[in-house]
């Protein structure tokens, strides 16, 4: 639907701003595994595209709903896929 073209155009923009915090397990006798689990975007970072992109009150709760949303997707398979590394 290229209407929410631009919804998609910030997700990716934003995720510059997401953090990545260590995940991991360890053994005795040194046995270490340790990723990175992606973060959500911060909604300050969503604010200032907002902003800067003159977004209106609806169009910036919208585009906050649909981050949180995309975000909850690509945090779940990217922990899915850290799981199945650490098998």
């Amino acid at each position: 639907m290229p209407e929410y073209l631009w919804i998609w155009r910030a997700w990716h923009r934003l995720a510059t701003e997401r953090q990545w915090v260590p995940v991991g397990v360890s053994m005795p006798f040194g046995g270490t595994i340790i990723n990175a689990r992606p973060c959500g975007i911060p909604w300050r970072a969503v604010v200032a595209w907002a902003e800067h992109n003159k977004l209106s009150r609806q169009e910036m709760a919208l585009l906050d709903y649909c981050i949180v949303a995309m975000d909850a997707v690509y945090i779940a398979k990217a922990m899915q896929k850290i799981k199945e590394g650490m098998k």
